[in-house]
């Protein structure tokens, strides 16, 4: 027998889809301009309306059921649809928007597209707010149940659960010290490998390079590891170690740190720079907004 809507109260519905983006009662409360308690008590009667727990809570916080993520999945595009039909002068507005948007990626985008970002959103949104967190391994996740906004990582998989496109490709390059005793404006191979190298942690996946660097003869000397690009361009400019690093981060640091930049021994495939993001904001004008700056950003790189 099919649900009769007469009885479900369809104001649980936003507070539904709060709890699931926020992932917490007090943030969705927040959110909603609720009280706890409200939330609370809400939550109860759409667990005891569909017959399910929605949610479980864990030290991550309030984690959906299966049948919660289906119905969030089906639920947020037809909440976002009646939300801009019933109130058209709810759609983003830069100048005014007060949004927090949360972005998934390392230092790179930090130190390369970020302060241009910034400035372009700036001109048009003075009090949005943008905030950069780390990848993890539940970064799929954590963008489904719409827990940060995008992800933008060399290192993003082909996701059902996601939308994802190439945002730019970016090659890679060495980087030595001004004056290091062996490079002065060129790298061969044997150069490359009787250097040592600074590198980044193996994340257990592979790029373009990989290829390379697993074939025989090409194995490095690895002198140190560091967490972050700005250690890794850092410890080659205080150093005899070299580096291989994305171009456009050495060019725009390069003096700076007193690098130069070498070509790579040999020819390399560039690095694809992914951004993906919940499908389900794909509509939202705010975030069609955010996507729209960094193409301008890059654009203009």
């Amino acid at each position: 027998m099919k649900l009769n809507l007469r009885s479900v109260d369809l104001n649980l519905l936003p507070v539904f889809a709060a709890i699931t983006e926020a992932g917490q009662l007090s943030r969705a409360a927040e959110q909603l301009g609720m009280s706890q308690p409200a939330i609370s008590a809400a939550l109860q009667r759409l667990r005891h309306t569909l017959g399910d727990d929605l949610f479980v809570r864990t030290r991550q916080g309030m984690e959906p059921t299966p049948r919660a993520r289906e119905l969030y999945e089906q639920l947020a595009p037809q909440l976002d649809g009646l939300r801009n039909t019933l109130d058209p002068h709810s759609r983003f507005d830069p100048a005014t928007s007060q949004r927090h948007f949360r972005l998934i990626s390392l230092d790179y985008f930090e130190m390369v597209l970020l302060p241009p970002l910034l400035t372009r959103i700036r001109r048009q949104a003075p009090e949005v707010i943008v905030e950069i967190v780390p990848p993890s391994d539940d970064m799929g996740t954590t963008l489904s149940k719409v827990q940060a906004d995008l992800a933008i990582d060399a290192f993003i998989q082909e996701d059902d659960r996601l939308q994802r496109e190439v945002l730019m490709n970016e090659q890679l390059v060495v980087v030595a010290r001004q004056g290091h005793p062996q490079l002065q404006g060129k790298c061969s191979k044997r150069q490359f490998l009787d250097a040592e190298h600074v590198v980044l942690p193996d994340r257990n996946r592979r790029l373009p390079l990989d290829q390379i660097l697993n074939a025989p003869g090409w194995q490095r000397r690895t002198g140190a590891r560091v967490t972050q690009f700005a250690g890794l361009l850092a410890t080659a400019a205080g150093s005899d170690m070299i580096a291989t690093a994305p171009e456009r981060m050495a060019r725009q640091y390069a003096s700076l740190l007193g690098l130069q930049i070498l070509a790579f021994p040999v020819p390399v495939p560039p690095v694809p720079l992914y951004m993906a993001w919940s499908p389900t904001l794909s509509r939202d004008p705010a975030h069609r907004w955010l996507r729209q700056q960094l193409a301008d950003t890059l654009h203009d790189l």
